[in-house]
């Protein structure tokens, strides 16, 4: 949170004075991130030739001076929330003062809905760059929802949607839990607390971006853009005022649905199509590499804008070299004569129907398999079981993608489960598809039909009439 001057003694007498009747709970684990520990990573993507002069943005100078109104997602402020909250002056105060401009934490839709559900304590997960204004969230609901009791601010690595702790919520008495920096891929109808997504957007510099794509790709070019769910309010803006100058709608958004229009997972993404190149717009490439996984076609044609930055560069990936390590631990795996399971338990990370899918498989092999449920998957605490000759996850399939061969057993995705042990020919194209709904038995949507649950042993909470009348274990 940013430091507070003199002309906002007012505001930090509002903060602080919340802060006293507010009880604020950070709840911190020892669980380390579900990549670590950090082994070597595979060779690095062998160097790019130069980018021609055509493909170096130049930079379109951004309007000075700082805009007086905190920015709003298109998203949110096409919301229709009450007057009394939008137009409260002392909160519009707390906002400008104690968040960052630039990001769209959609505190007047949380107050709203935290008033309208009287909830008592909120809990609030954050991934990890974004933990820093937690408090000052937690100071704001405190405030200005009267029924706000106390708030617990999670502590455990967030890497996506797939994290959401509405589990540990529930055993630490949280009635109203808010997940921030990612979109609602465990529906809120399947969580065991009230929930709330906030995609935490961050403001697009839309003219600079547009003027970047005009300046370094001819007006015939056919391109897709994708992004991270921070991002995408400001990339399908740029899709817009770039539609409307070209004859044929040559920029595009692709979806796989139920991701939004251009949005992008780190397991899940969207077949770009017949197009010139893709644009992907963010911060970082886990995204991105996704991206690149689902549509190697593009390969050499990957671009990423950096709205921080405000930088376009082109990107690469060693698609050959992905392959043909997992073709590798698919073979190594396939003579395994005891398979190790292992359920995630980071948030929503494991889905029972996933495993029970891989459970049939080895069965009908009449292979031996047992399961055991882990919250970090690490090569240490695998090798402790030295007479397991293949491992199987459901949790992240990057998870083997990035780290597997640091691993000494094969540690297989369900994807690779499904060649390995259920005769599925191995893919050209990588299947990029956990979350969608159109994945095969080895996604979320596609076992059993159901996402996240089974039909040998679904999960009691998934019930609506279980939902008031469950205990639920957390350690």
């Amino acid at each position: 949170m940013a430091p507070l001057g003199d002309e906002d003694d007012e505001v930090w007498d509002l903060l602080a004075g919340s802060a006293v009747e507010s009880q604020v709970t950070t709840v911190t684990s020892t669980t380390q991130a579900a990549h670590s520990p950090e082994p070597e990573p595979r060779k690095a993507v062998p160097d790019l030739p130069a980018p021609e002069p055509s493909l170096r943005p130049q930079a379109v100078e951004p309007a000075p001076g700082p805009i007086a109104a905190p920015f709003r997602s298109r998203t949110s402020a096409n919301r229709r929330l009450p007057a009394d909250i939008l137009n409260n002056d002392e909160l519009n105060l707390c906002i400008a003062a104690s968040l960052p401009r630039t990001h769209d934490f959609e505190v007047h839709r949380s107050v709203w809905k935290l008033q309208r559900a009287g909830a008592r304590h909120v809990g609030l997960q954050l991934p990890e760059g974004l933990q820093g204004w937690a408090t000052a969230l937690a100071d704001i609901f405190s405030r200005f929802v009267p029924t706000v009791e106390s708030s617990t601010i999670f502590g455990d690595v967030t890497f996506g949607a797939c994290c959401i702790d509405d589990l540990g919520a529930s055993a630490l008495g949280v009635d109203f839990l808010i997940h921030y920096g990612h979109s609602c891929i465990v529906p809120t109808d399947q969580t065991t607390v009230t929930t709330l997504y906030v995609h935490v957007e961050v403001e697009v510099d839309v003219e600079h971006l547009v003027g970047t794509i005009r300046h370094n790709f001819a007006p015939d070019k056919r391109l897709a853009f994708m992004s991270s769910v921070q991002f995408s309010s400001g990339m399908l803006q740029a899709v817009d005022e770039l539609r409307k100058e070209a004859d044929d709608g040559i920029a595009k958004a692709p979806q796989v649905k139920p991701l939004g229009v251009g949005e992008t997972l780190g397991c899940t993404s969207p077949n770009a199509g017949d197009v010139d190149a893709a644009i992907f717009v963010c911060d970082g490439r886990f995204h991105l590499e996704s991206a690149m996984i689902q549509n190697p076609h593009l390969r050499g044609n990957f671009f990423r804008y950096d709205p921080a930055c405000l930088t376009l560069t082109r990107e690469g990936f060693a698609h050959d070299e992905l392959h043909s390590s997992r073709r590798a631990a698919i073979a190594a795996a396939r003579d395994a004569q005891l398979v190790g399971l292992v359920l995630g338990t980071l948030g929503r990370q494991g889905s029972v129907g996933v495993l029970e899918e891989i459970e049939r498989l080895l069965n009908q092999r009449g292979i031996a398999h047992f399961t055991i449920l882990l919250s970090e998957i690490s090569p240490e605490r695998l090798s402790l079981m030295p007479k397991v000759e293949a491992w199987v996850q459901v949790a992240c399939p990057r998870l083997s993608m990035d780290w597997g061969s640091s691993y000494n057993r094969p540690l297989l995705t369900p994807y690779e489960a499904h060649v390995a042990y259920g005769g599925l020919a191995y893919k050209d194209v990588y299947p990029m598809d956990y979350y969608s709904n159109k994945g095969g038995p080895w996604a979320n949507y596609g076992a059993h039909n159901g996402h996240g649950g089974s039909v040998g042993q679904k999960f009691r909470h998934l019930g609506q009439k279980n939902r008031r009348h469950m205990e639920v274990e957390y350690d």
